[in-house]
């Protein structure tokens, strides 16, 4: 895999990790659409690592700043155990399908177009439950983003709106379930690596790519907070639908056939 693809695979997993747009629904689109050779082990594994960094670096520049500490710790380390749990279950039964069938581009298009329903819905009716309630229940509909094209961020973010929380809260929530979500895929992909005797691929390739991911990673945190505050995510609904759409308008039409 040469420099650019490196940096491709980087800025993609980067912008579209923490933004309501799915990152691993992108990389199958536009590995297809640009003939790139899909992402290998050691690839995926340091491209998400460069978003955990990210993540991490965030919570620790602004955990402890008061206008951004909307949670405190016991109730962080309650939204962290219980995020992790729903996501190893749905992959350790599941890994071979979604790894596989499920990344068929009929499933892509269907899974964004259902992301951008679910990012819309609080537009048209909230509900109210208890704050412990609502972390479960975005726990839960958290494994649907094991399909491609259904954002991890914008399932987790769109429950926490429709079921009544702040846009500034349900994004810092959706930021820490990523955290043991990106750890979890990353172990256990090097563990795969391990276990198979797979090389890991050139060196510099993969620290380009780490990178670049955690630097738009990092832009992407950035991004959501400052959407939070000033813009509703009903143009990330639009952006899902539309990609669906026009997937499936191509498929219809007999376009990425190899």
């Amino acid at each position: 895999m040469d420099i650019f693809a490196s940096i491709f695979y980087g800025v993609v997993q980067g912008l579209t990790e923490f933004l309501p747009i799915s990152s691993s629904g992108h990389n199958v689109l536009l590995s297809r659409l640009f003939n790139i050779k899909p992402l290998t082990l050691s690839f995926d594994i340091f491209a998400h690592l460069g978003s955990l960094v990210a993540i991490l670096f965030f919570f620790y520049k602004n955990f402890d700043n008061e206008k951004d500490n909307l949670l405190d710790k016991s109730m962080t380390l309650k939204i962290i155990f219980l995020s992790w749990i729903p996501i190893l279950v749905i992959g350790y039964f599941f890994r071979d399908f979604f790894d596989g069938r499920a990344r068929d581009l009929e499933i892509v298009s269907a899974s964004f177009v259902v992301s951008g329903i679910f990012i819309s819905l609080h537009l048209f009716k909230q509900y109210k439950l208890k704050f412990t309630q609502v972390i479960l229940l975005m726990a839960i509909f958290q494994i649907l983003a094991a399909f491609p094209g259904i954002s991890r961020s914008g399932i987790t973010i769109a429950i926490g709106l429709l079921l009544g929380l702040d846009p500034r809260k349900a994004v810092i929530i959706s930021f820490l379930m990523s955290i043991p979500v990106i750890l979890l895929a990353s172990s256990y992909d090097l563990y795969s690596i391990l276990v198979n005797s797979k090389e890991i691929d050139n060196l510099f390739n993969i620290t380009i790519s780490f990178l670049f991911s955690f630097l738009f990673s990092f832009l992407g945190i950035k991004l959501m907070i400052v959407i939070s505050k000033n813009y509703h995510f009903k143009w990330f609904s639009i952006y899902n639908i539309l990609i669906g759409i026009i997937v499936l308008f191509g498929l219809l039409n007999g376009f990425y056939l190899s």
